[in-house]
């Protein structure tokens, strides 16, 4: 079939339309559309096999294609003009219009393999997707999983474990003061020292139940746990730790406040076990639009490059999971750092996708 300029000229705009196009219906309707124009077509059939054994079937209808899912393989129709996208395996997938004649069968011959790249190339990149979606997923029910044990295990340890040694402290004081009495200078010094002992447990427990669940969180709100959160940092390691905000503090909602805590809780202990810094400053800036939280070190930094493998892959256990945290709450998450130059880690949350976090979580919790 000799194509006129103007025939060129739409298969070529076709051919760029479909290859950016975002659903493989925008593909089938792009074909409709360039068929109808090369040969005047009222009626196409395009089948394509997305995967081994399965069919996808679409068939024009006034206004719209219907669309089909099959697990036999639909043959062409006798009557009907179609090119297979593949000739060696007719079972690829093929398209067919309504029409015969040499300059019809052309046609479809010039817009078969493109249109069969273009499906490939959606079908591909949805794959893709899902496994990205699905990988999230994951991550963020691992995440809410490990957060609600966490939750748990810090408030049996205080509510349950914690009170009764507290209760066994007291019982200990009272038993050393009755004996007292009598002066048995030996018992009363045995009392002493399991009434001190309790009390470290006491504290110990407290110090891992703050680690594994801050309650502060809870009570005070998310400013107050993160400034304990460095005040304890620099109370069990050599840096000094600063933690400053800016702005008007508000809500950010539980499961954010939550992950943002988390988040900074794995960059300060990242901080003190490889930095080699002598200071830490910890930066909570609440502008009108976001939230931004800053963890910065003096220490010696490393190639940023040494975070990913030479798939692009982050490679580092404790910036994937600060990556996904964030993620998930449709935050940004960045690291700037280099060989002998600090690191900064920020954590930047904008209202309006923390809000569409919160939406989406109500909707999937009431789900019926």
């Amino acid at each position: 079939m000799a194509l006129s300029q103007s025939n060129i000229q739409r298969i070529v705009a076709f051919i760029r339309k479909i290859t950016k196009a975002p659903s493989a219906e925008t593909v089938i309707s792009e074909t409709s559309q360039v068929l109808k124009q090369l040969t005047k077509i009222d009626h196409l059939r395009v089948v394509y096999s997305p995967a081994p054994g399965r069919w996808t079937e679409w068939k024009s209808a006034p206004g719209r294609f219907a669309v089909n899912t099959r697990d036999d393989w639909p043959a062409p129709e006798k009557n009907a003009a179609t090119a297979f996208f593949d000739p060696q395996n007719k079972r690829s997938g093929f398209i067919s219009i309504n029409a015969k004649g040499e300059g019809v069968r052309s046609a479809l011959q010039l817009v078969a393999p493109d249109v069969w790249s273009a499906l490939l190339l959606r079908s591909a990149a949805d794959r893709v997707q899902k496994e990205a979606v699905s990988e999230a997923e994951f991550a963020r029910a691992t995440f809410r999983a490990r957060d609600e044990e966490r939750r748990h295990i810090a408030r049996e340890l205080h509510d349950d474990l914690g009170q009764s040694l507290a209760s066994l402290k007291l019982e200990l004081k009272w038993a050393e003061d009755h004996i007292r009495e009598n002066q048995p200078d030996g018992v009363i010094d045995g009392l002493s020292k399991a009434r001190e002992d309790v009390g470290v447990m006491l504290d110990k427990i407290r110090d891992l139940s703050h680690t594994l669940y801050p309650r502060i969180l809870d009570t005070l709100g998310f400013v107050p746990a993160l400034k304990e959160l460095a005040h304890q940092a620099a109370r069990f390691s050599q840096i000094s730790v600063d933690c400053d905000m800016m702005g008007k503090p508000r809500s950010l909602g539980t499961e954010t406040e939550i992950a943002l805590y988390r988040c900074c809780q794995e960059t300060i202990n990242n901080a003190i076990r490889h930095s080699e810094a002598s200071k830490l400053i910890v930066s909570i800036c609440y502008t009108r639009t976001e939230v931004r939280v800053t963890v910065e070190d003096d220490g010696k930094g490393f190639n940023p490059r040494a975070l990913y493998d030479s798939n692009s892959r982050m490679m580092s256990s404790g910036f994937w999971t600060i990556r996904q945290r964030m993620a998930d709450i449709g935050a940004a998450f960045r690291v700037s750092t280099g060989e002998g130059q600090g690191t900064v880690v920020e954590m930047i949350v904008p209202y309006s996708s923390r809000e569409a976090h919160d939406t989406r979580k109500n909707k999937g919790t009431h789900r019926g």
